[in-house]
């Protein structure tokens, strides 16, 4: 645990950006599980530490209707550049 006078690596961020950065790749580990108070914890590496995030249901929905929609624009873009 960190104590009060410690710093935490994310309290910067990556290289002091503010950003904690986890790019995920297909053989990208990511961690998912269901919490007993109905939160979807998912886990991503990342630097300078770990991601985590917690959805709510709908949240979690909102969050691949977004990523489903940016897949979408990039197989366009993709297409257009052919």
């Amino acid at each position: 645990m960190t104590m009060p006078s410690e710093r935490h690596p994310a309290t910067e961020g990556l290289l002091g950006s503010g950003y904690v950065v986890a790019v995920v790749r297909s053989s990208t580990t990511i961690d998912a599980h269901l919490g007993e108070d109905d939160l979807i914890y998912v886990t991503l590496p990342a630097s300078p530490c770990p991601v985590l995030l917690g959805f709510l249901p709908q949240g979690a929905e909102n969050f691949a209707s977004m990523l489903s929609a940016q897949l979408r624009s990039l197989a366009k873009r993709e297409e257009r550049q052919r």
